[in-house]
């Protein structure tokens, strides 16, 4: 049998039958021989190259990044639809093999090309791939088996392009209905339920050969401040962490969970001084000795708000270091440039130079970093396969992220509502700003008929769509993080709550906004196998089984969820 016919049969048995993680990709022996020759030959200049891994701007490979690359040994790239690294398939591959030849011809280790597809609201690969859900719709379904399918066919699609590290999954527990960026990315607010299906997810990953990263330690989950803008503070005691926090990071490094990506969060408990964990001695200890964790520890990106508006990055690169970080994460952040990397080289370098980073340290991280690359296969075959294409969104990868929808689906309330009658025009109200996923839900249900407003309508707005609206019996109403969007509570309101039928696309806390609404089903993504799901449920051909992973305090608890819509 042809190589590549053999390796998608092999995979396809692992995903759909779970066997073994070691029938096919799993990690090969760690290579201490190879790991000791290669470090052993190598400059301080290109040990420094390693500990860095960052974005780049263009869909080529651009001359700055072939020098990074040749001249640093720079250690790894991270890919951004934002960036412009991501335009096709073809294109991607085509950019992943540059990388690593270049790499390979100069004599420089093979780079982790690396990306966060996580699915649900953060995916960087989504036209020609199969995008799940997300977390939080994992969550609903409770399924571990789900999550260790979405985790396999993630990593085979990812490595069938050349991509072997995916800064995924999120088991941040999220306890805090406020949290700005944390959210539906959680499986919920179960340590116990985010540990669970974490390491499924592990499992899945871990067969298809990609290397998986628990974030974000110690803990991101009841924040109510986004990292990216500025310093989140979480006040809870050491045992509350211990129970909740740091207990889905305990099972991960448990079941061998290859990296762990740190949190620019401060948590007194564990290190009052006052620094984010990714700086802190203390927090990278504990993660180190107390919890047993011997994989690479990442930094979440250093030009992210929390480190540059508090901190140099030339500095805080070198105090994360030192605090016991590997590799340091330089993403694409707005207002930054690739270039700003080039001078934060310089200045670990002259740290290593001057003493203040010692070489021995500096060795820690580097046989990490290539013990990493030897396990996962990087080192002998960095390429993308030859048939990434029959892999990328493959039918039966679809079957799967298909079947996670609908099982997801949660109905919340009904107060029979859900009887529509599809054989005339049924009114939804829907954010502009998201028109291209109200059009696949419409696909589904060419009955609904929208009206188009904005995310922040004006009291004008609202009134005229109130009167267009008030003989109607029943309105679907899309709602998208009412907490950071308080307008839709008001509208929903003033139509009227108890003929709202509301479909929450993201954040299953929208309820507490409008508990008066006659019906209310959680989404939790608006990804197009989402949409065609709600589509089938609205048109009653799909009965709902979700449950919700998150408390909806003073409403329902966890665990709750309707199954059954209605009696035609």
């Amino acid at each position: 049998m042809h190589k590549s016919l053999k390796a998608i049969v092999i995979t396809a048995i692992i995903i759909f039958h779970g066997l073994a993680a070691s029938v096919l990709v799993q990690a090969q022996p760690s290579g201490g021989d190879e790991v000791k020759r290669i470090l052993s030959k190598m400059t301080v200049e290109e040990k420094v190259g390693q500990i860095m891994l960052g974005f780049f701007e263009g869909a080529s490979l651009s001359p700055e990044l072939k020098a990074r690359i040749v001249n640093n040994n720079l250690g790894g790239v991270i890919l951004y639809s934002s960036a412009g690294n991501i335009e096709s398939n073809e294109q991607v591959a085509r950019l992943v093999e540059d990388i690593q030849k270049t790499a390979v011809a100069s004599n420089k280790n093979p780079l982790f090309i690396s990306i966060d597809q996580e699915g649900g609201r953060v995916a960087r690969l989504t036209d020609g791939a199969t995008v799940f859900p997300g977390n939080m719709a994992l969550g609903a379904t409770g399924d571990e088996e789900l999550a260790r399918k979405s985790a396999a066919i993630t990593a085979r699609e990812l490595r069938a392009l050349g991509i072997n590290l995916n800064f995924a999954p999120s088991v941040d527990v999220n306890s805090n209905p406020a949290n700005p960026i944390i959210g539906v990315r959680s499986f919920g607010s179960s340590p116990e339920d985010v540990a669970r299906l974490g390491s499924a997810m592990l499992d899945g990953y871990r067969a298809a050969g990609v290397i998986a990263t628990a974030k974000h330690f110690p803990g991101h989950g009841d924040t109510n401040i986004d990292s990216h803008v500025g310093l989140p503070v979480v006040l809870h005691n050491i045992g509350h962490l211990n129970r909740v926090e740091l207990l889905p990071f305990q099972a991960m490094i448990k079941a061998g969970v290859p990296a762990v990506m740190t949190a620019h969060v401060v948590l007194p408990a564990i290190d009052d001084s006052g620094v984010p964990a990714t700086l802190s001695p203390k927090a990278m200890n504990m993660l180190r000795e107390r919890m047993g964790f011997e994989g690479i520890i990442f930094t979440d990106s250093m030009s992210m708000g929390a480190i540059v508006n508090n901190y140099g990055m030339e500095e805080a690169a070198i105090r994360a270091f030192l605090a016991g970080a590997d590799v340091l994460l330089f993403g694409a952040d707005s207002g930054h440039v690739s270039q700003e990397q080039d001078v934060i080289y310089k200045a670990l370098l002259r740290a290593v130079q001057a003493g203040r980073i010692s070489e021995e340290r500096l060795n820690q991280s580097v046989r990490r970093i290539l013990k990493a690359k030897a396990e996962y296969g990087i080192l002998d075959n960095p390429y993308p396969n030859n048939n990434y294409q029959a892999v990328l969104a493959a039918p039966h990868h679809l079957t799967v992220a298909e079947e996670i929808a609908g099982a997801s689906l949660t109905l919340v309330k009904n107060n029979n509502l859900l009887n529509l009658d599809t054989t005339k025009p049924v009114p939804i109200i829907w954010p502009q700003e998201y028109e291209a996923e109200l059009a696949l839900l419409l696909a589904e249900c060419p009955f609904l008929k929208p009206a188009i407003i904005s995310l922040k309508p004006d009291g004008d707005t609202i009134n005229k769509i109130c009167e267009t609206l008030s003989k109607e019996e029943v309105v679907l109403v899309g709602t998208y993080d009412i907490d950071r969007n308080p307008e839709w509570a008001k509208l929903v309101q003033a139509l009227g709550a108890d003929k709202v039928i509301a479909l929450a696309m993201r954040s299953p806390y929208d309820l507490l906004k409008i508990p008066e609404v006659g019906a209310y089903i959680a989404c939790y993504s608006d990804r197009p196998v989402t949409m065609k799901a709600l589509g089938k449920l609205l048109k009653g051909e799909l009965e709902p089984r979700g449950y919700l992973p998150v408390e909806l305090t003073g409403l329902y608890l966890r665990g709750w969820g309707l199954t059954k819509t209605f009696t035609r």
